[in-house]
């Protein structure tokens, strides 16, 4: 039914390019980037830290050794520290595990996002096919009302017709010249659409054949339990929620005492007015306690509780979305699909009375009124057909996209950043 092009480009590299290079798909690659660093940002708190101090300056000093005198000194100061947490209320875990979930949820949004401009590239790839195929019917159709002016003319000019014909031929050849002006403004406008995902003119576009249908579902139910686990947007706001869990928890260790190990050595010089070098190590085991913090760490906890709630309430509310979206989708191609023998059969009939009006008008049976009327009836059911044709197209791959297999299907690679950072597995290894 539809061309190829010798220099063809097939929607899974249209959709290739998009996830390659669209910006916003970048854009979420970059974010989940920066997220991924908040991971050894976390891991940091089971490391040691080290920090060195160094103070050269003047000192003047009072005091029972220096008495009854004032003392004025160059003072020196130099102290190196490592510390090393050993406890600290599970603070550093909690981190840790509310950095790989947010880690895993923005790789689930590149995801998302991969998924969602893919299938606005499939929209626009099967809506240039559309539009061409739509101008090309245009165009059969005024070269049909060309051909007929010319013979209805000649029957004029020779005495055999009447002008009367003439002038209702130049009014539909008029609407087939304004419908394929029209068809071309369409097909421009979709083009500049398709440069605006994929950033290239499109050029020998292919018709996929629907092969995405082929894979669709057996059933409502089977189509649903595949978006439920492996839609990107449920499964990122289940890394939300898990996130915030652990937020949760990682609020209570206020409430706990923080034990780390510190060792240190300084060497000082004129220190508090005495002349002479001070030098010192040691290594201690410290408990910190807060008893008294004014209400604040419960006030956080009870903020991180509330916070939990709404990233349940929200992933409750994605589900319910995507299987509204999965409901749609079905339905949709299940209309579509129901719809398409019928278009075509209308298309064939519509042909069958073209040729045979054409015929009967020729030996005077039928009015020049019922042949045009026989070319529009054409057009309009060509038209009607290959809209739904693609219609239908779209919504199986809509209905992929709805399951979160999208790529999967046009066997496109997923973004390098929609890979999980790590393993929560990992974070004993972490410790």
């Amino acid at each position: 039914m539809f061309s190829v092009s010798a220099f063809a480009e097939t929607l899974e590299e249209a959709v290739a390019t998009t996830v390659q290079n669209n910006p916003e798909i970048l854009a979420e690659a970059n974010r989940k980037y920066s997220v991924d660093k908040t991971v050894d940002q976390a891991r940091a708190g089971y490391k040691p830290t080290v920090d060195l101090t160094l103070g050269i300056g003047f000192e003047r000093a009072k005091n029972p050794s220096t008495s009854p005198d004032h003392s004025s000194l160059s003072r020196g100061e130099a102290e190196i520290r490592a510390t090393q947490m050993l406890y600290d209320g599970f603070a550093t875990k909690s981190a840790i595990e509310e950095s790989l979930s947010n880690a895993e949820a923005a790789g689930y949004q590149v995801m998302g996002a991969a998924e969602k401009l893919s299938l606005g590239t499939v929209e626009r790839y099967l809506d240039v096919l559309r539009r061409e195929q739509l101008l090309k019917y245009t165009e059969d159709n005024l070269t049909q009302h060309n051909s007929l002016y010319d013979k209805v003319k000649l029957k004029a000019d020779s005495g055999v017709g009447n002008y009367t014909d003439v002038a209702q031929t130049t009014g539909r050849l008029a609407l087939a010249e304004a419908n394929l002006l029209s068809a071309k403004g369409n097909l421009t406008d979709s083009k500049s659409r398709y440069i605006r995902y994929v950033g290239h003119e499109p050029e020998g576009l292919v018709d996929p054949i629907k092969t995405c249908c082929d894979d669709v579902p057996s059933t409502l139910d089977g189509a649903l339990k595949i978006a439920f686990h492996e839609y990107p947007d449920i499964l990122a706001a289940v890394s939300e929620h898990e996130a915030s869990l652990a937020q949760q928890e990682g609020a209570k260790a206020p409430f706990h005492p923080q034990i780390n190990l510190e060792a240190s050595a300084s060497l000082d010089n004129n220190i508090d007015g005495t002349r002479g070098q001070n030098k010192d190590a040691l290594a201690m085991a410290r408990l910190d306690y807060n008893l008294l913090n004014g209400g604040a760490d419960k006030a956080r906890l009870e903020q991180t509780k509330y916070l939990s709630e709404q990233a349940l309430n929200r992933a409750d509310g994605t589900i319910r979305e995507a299987e509204k979206n999965v409901r749609l989708a079905w339905s949709n191609v299940d209309s579509l699909a129901r719809r398409l023998p019928i278009l075509e059969k209308r298309v064939q009939a519509a042909k069958l009375t073209r040729d045979a009006y054409s015929q009967q008008f020729t030996v005077g049976r039928r009015t020049l009124v019922d042949l045009l009327d026989t070319e529009n009836e054409l057009l309009a059911a060509q038209n009607a057909y290959t809209n739904v044709y693609f219609d239908h197209m779209y919504g199986c791959y809509w209905l992929s996209q709805t399951m979160g297999q999208l790529l999967k299907r046009l066997n496109v690679d997923v973004p390098e950043a929609s890979i999980k950072v790590a393993d929560k597995a990992t974070i004993d290894e972490a410790k």
